[in-house]
């Protein structure tokens, strides 16, 4: 049984008609780049938390005029789509300093995309500071950030206040979107799979795309639809993780599972780093608090400098959960957190007696030949 399904094919476009029937009724969508903002304190301020995507874009001739070759191709696809119109749509953006390259969007559409000439909306734009290291004075500091960032939500937007009762109320629909995405994560990790890693990649960014109740309920239907599909046939197939850079577009994962490979599980952020542990409602804590404590405790991406120990013992735990045969690691061109990440997890997984295969790319499949060359070679190697 294939699955091709409605949900999943949002994830082939940026706008959707979930994103139009919200804005209908006078709600406005927010722009994100990074999984460290706080969407639960987006949805409790009744805003659509939409990350933000390169999907479908194979140049970035108009990015380039304000961002540089050697920085990364994904922040400037994403920027040369919003240079033509693509993210109109939005009614606010934040950002924050995941990263330099995505952290300059913030002047970047401030400057160029919403000072268009033909752009006339206004749209309020919020900048969101966290550390690079994780310590107790640095969560006392993101969480006085997202302090500031929920006043500003509700001076921008003319909310009345973002209750607590709102909040509790977002963290239990975010805590079972998690709780649902974990669910389907097994049908892939499973000794005999029923889900892709492209299929898992789609929902992933569909779901990042629409109203977290809507999204919940597309995730239950997935899940009864999983549990009546046949195993997939993966006899002659090559249990494959995929680490690295940023991830939103099936054709860099297609390509890896038509080189040989089944992608049993991944570590990236549009994939198992988002859902992998839920936000604890504890007494004495405030539901602003608990959220701001998952995003800076949980587990991370390489932009927190003093983290990989704990990195690499997730991956080692998920090679076991997933029995992966061999890793992919993978940096988008001039990502310098994956590359020296990567470069880490190259030595300790040879010295773990595990194969694995470290590669550069662009965000758009340009160098398609290259790429699956060095897969092949790669898979045939384990």
């Amino acid at each position: 049984m294939i699955l091709d399904d409605s949900f999943l094919k949002i994830s082939n476009t940026i706008n959707n008609p979930h994103i139009e029937d919200w804005q209908k009724n006078s709600k406005n969508v927010v722009g994100y780049y990074c999984t460290y903002i706080p969407e639960e304190l987006l949805h409790a301020a009744d805003l659509l938390p939409f990350r933000i995507r390169s999907t479908g874009n194979k140049d970035t001739d108009l990015g380039d005029i304000y961002m540089v070759r050697f920085t990364c191709s994904y922040v400037r696809a994403t920027l040369d789509m919003a240079l033509r119109g693509i993210y109109d749509f939005l009614d606010g953006f934040l950002v924050c300093n995941s990263c330099d390259h995505s952290r300059r969007m913030f002047e970047l559409f401030d400057l160029k995309v919403f000072k268009r000439e033909n752009f006339k909306k206004n749209v309020n734009r919020f900048y969101l500071a966290l550390p690079h290291i994780i310590t107790d004075e640095g969560f006392e500091w993101y969480k006085k950030e997202v302090e500031e960032l929920k006043e500003e939500l509700e001076q921008n937007f003319q909310i009345n206040e973002i209750t607590n009762e709102k909040l509790i109320k977002s963290i239990k629909i975010y805590n079972e979107n998690r709780k649902l995405l974990r669910e389907l994560h097994k049908f892939r990790i499973q000794k005999n799979p029923k889900l892709t890693g492209s299929e898992a990649l789609q929902i992933s960014m569909a779901n990042s795309s629409i109203p977290k109740d809507i999204a919940n309920d597309e995730l239950r239907r997935l899940k009864t639809l999983l549990t009546e599909r046949e195993d997939l046939n993966i006899d002659n197939k090559k249990r494959i993780l995929l680490v690295g850079s940023v991830v939103d577009n099936t054709n860099f994962t297609e390509l890896i599972e038509n080189s040989g490979a089944f992608l049993a599980s991944d570590v990236l952020c549009f994939g198992t780093r988002n859902f992998m542990d839920d936000v604890n409602l504890e007494s004495g804590r405030s539901p602003l608090e608990s959220i701001t404590r998952r995003l800076y405790y949980r587990l991370s991406c390489p932009r927190m400098m003093d983290d990989h120990e704990r990195r690499l013992d997730f991956l080692k735990e998920e090679i076991k959960r997933a029995n992966i045969e061999g890793v992919i690691l993978q940096r988008i061109n001039n990502c310098d957190l994956h590359g020296c990440d990567n470069m880490l997890f190259t030595h300790e997984f040879k010295e773990l007696d595990i194969p694995v295969l470290n590669m550069d790319r662009e965000f758009y499949q340009s160098d398609t030949t290259r790429l699956q060359t060095r897969i092949e070679a790669f898979l045939e190697m384990i």
